[in-house]
């Protein structure tokens, strides 16, 4: 009895399968977790500063310009040519102070500015418009 000698294959690729199944799992692994690092934030919470609650408790400087044309710094009448020079003057008085502008619908919008334009310049350290709220029907 002769026995045929069994040719053998040679494979000459590598068995990518282990190899995929790793990369997939690293890919699901770092999927999930960059996120959850991404988003990760410090809890503590902040300091309070005592000199910006002051500012905060403090109420705004209103400054009104009138159908009229009259500019009214907190119940006091100042010509326009004054506003900046008195301005400067309550701020040594009281510090920076927020500063709220109301003005008459019919009054020119250059007015207005010009009231901001005052108000920046005597170095108040911030300026905003108040408007009135819309009636509904």
């Amino acid at each position: 009895m002769a026995r045929r000698a069994k040719k053998r294959k040679v494979f000459n690729a590598i068995d990518m399968t282990p190899l995929m199944d790793l990369t997939f799992m690293l890919l699901i692994v770092f999927v999930i977790t960059v996120p959850v690092m991404e988003y990760a934030t410090d809890v503590t919470p902040p300091e309070l500063n005592g000199d910006r609650r002051l500012e905060e408790e403090s109420t705004p400087l209103v400054i009104a310009l009138s159908d009229d044309g009259n500019v009214i710094v907190n119940e006091t009448r100042v010509p326009l040519h004054e506003l900046t020079d008195f301005l400067v003057r309550l701020r040594q008085v009281n510090g920076p102070q927020e500063v709220m502008i109301r003005a008459d619908g019919s009054r020119a919008y250059s007015e207005v500015i010009a009231l901001m334009r005052a108000a920046k310049q005597a170095g108040m350290s911030s300026v905003s418009l108040m408007t009135q709220a819309e009636k509904t029907k």
